[in-house]
């Protein structure tokens, strides 16, 4: 494990606790988690990062963005994530 991902694999257990961390089972996931993280709390509060990714979500079929990463489907959060901040929600 580098670097990177000890710090990321560290934000992420600070975020989103230690059992959600581990169903991201690559780096690749966590990266990716960390980013769309991220993403989300640089324009809201962490805490509403946090809610975001775990909750159901209707651009990802209600799923959690986080189980979707964990499922592959980084691609789908990226645009999920993306439309939330744009306020796009149809």
């Amino acid at each position: 494990m580098t670097r990177t991902s000890d710090r990321t694999t560290t934000d992420l257990t600070a975020w989103l606790g230690e059992p959600l961390t581990d169903r991201l089972t690559d780096a690749e996931q966590r990266e990716a988690a960390h980013r769309i993280f991220r993403h989300i709390a640089d324009q809201e509060e962490e805490a509403t990062a946090r809610n975001w990714m775990i909750g159901m979500n209707p651009h990802l079929n209600d799923q959690a963005p986080l189980l979707a990463i964990a499922a592959g489907q980084t691609a789908d959060v990226d645009a999920a994530a993306r439309a939330y901040i744009d306020g796009v929600w149809t």
